[in-house]
């Protein structure tokens, strides 16, 4: 089959698609053909064994596709050949095949579109599992979202409307604002020309932000602590401006602070496969959770660009560029 392969810890740049052997079904496993792969700022740092999970070389990269169930293993409860499926894999994804165990493969429910399916995979996830999971959002609160018209933070966005809070987006552009408003933002801040934390404060009446999500990290995420109201949390997902902030304690200990880590890969990759199965009824019932508002038209996923498994690179330079809004898709059939 045809595969980008990553056969040492390098630059994305240098990969290229090669035709290597077709995966190995394990054991509860089920083989995927795969329709779509996405793209996303993690995966260059897995490719140049940057990221704090290392696959084995040489390894397939991409970690979500949506496909057709072609064959299942021994056992196998979750799909059966012929259903359109969502898997979440540890990596294997940008290749005509995958294969993962069933406890991350979520049937699609009929009549939702296979792209948004797929995008309902980790930035649906990552913005549920972090509001929901870890930031206790609840119906009310005013929730302040970075990086909010790239693909995660766009999900955090609508997820954030979905779930009652009045939310804040904040992102680089004004043609980026706009979209954060298109998809339910209350306010928007653009952090190329406004401050983000004296902003923020006004857009709260002074008290702070109950709650922000942060995938950007750097100076971004300076500010945004200190715009946070009094038992705020700031939720730390990833640092696409490739700084990893420091926190100083006592900005902490002054408001009562909570900054939690969300890694949703934890949930449903990079665990063992007992711990999958642990979490399996909780991402299950998410998933139909989110399938169900995606059909509805509450969750409205955003595709910003289709590319051919060749042009991966191509894919992933406009991820790093942070100039995509929304999802950057690999089609493979």
């Amino acid at each position: 089959m045809k595969a980008i392969l990553c056969r040492e810890y390098a630059p994305y740049t240098q990969l290229r698609v090669e035709e290597v052997p077709r995966p190995a079904l394990p054991a509860r496993g089920v083989r995927i053909a795969v329709d779509y792969s996405s793209i996303s700022f993690a995966t260059s740092l897995v490719v140049s064994g940057k990221y704090q999970r290392k696959p084995p070389l040489p390894f397939v990269p991409g970690t979500e596709v949506v496909g057709t169930v072609t064959e299942i293993a021994e056992g196998v409860t979750a799909c059966k050949p012929g259903d359109q499926v969502l898997a979440i894999l540890d990596w294997g994804g940008f290749a005509e095949e995958a294969c993962t165990t069933e406890h991350t493969v979520y049937k699609l429910p009929k009549g939702i579109d296979a792209t948004h399916a797929l995008h309902a995979g980790v930035s649906y996830g990552t913005a549920y599992g972090a509001l929901a999971w870890r930031g206790h959002i609840a119906r009310g609160e005013t929730l302040l979202v970075l990086g909010a018209a790239g693909g995660v933070g766009l999900a955090a966005v609508e997820i954030g409307v979905a779930m009652g809070a009045r939310v804040i987006g904040a992102a680089s552009s004004a043609a980026k604002c706009a979209v954060a408003r298109e998809h339910g933002a209350a306010e928007t801040i653009d952090y190329s020309r406004e401050d983000l934390r004296e902003r923020a404060k006004a857009l709260s009446g002074g008290r702070g932000v109950d709650v922000v999500f942060d995938p950007v990290g750097g100076d971004l995420f300076d500010a945004a602590l200190r715009a946070i109201a009094m038992e705020g949390r700031m939720l730390t997902i990833g640092y696409a401006s490739g700084r990893i902030p420091s926190i100083a304690a006592n900005i902490l200990l002054v408001k009562d602070l909570t900054v939690a880590g969300f890694n949703f890969g934890a949930y449903v990759g990079w665990s063992p496969v007992d711990e999958r199965a642990r979490f399996e009824p909780q991402t299950r019932a998410m998933y139909e959770r989110i399938f169900a508002w995606v059909l509805d038209g509450t969750l409205r996923p955003v595709v910003s660009d289709l590319f051919p498994l060749e042009r991966y690179v191509e894919a992933q330079d406009l991820v790093l560029s942070r100039k995509s809004m929304g999802k950057v898709l690999l089609k493979l059939r």
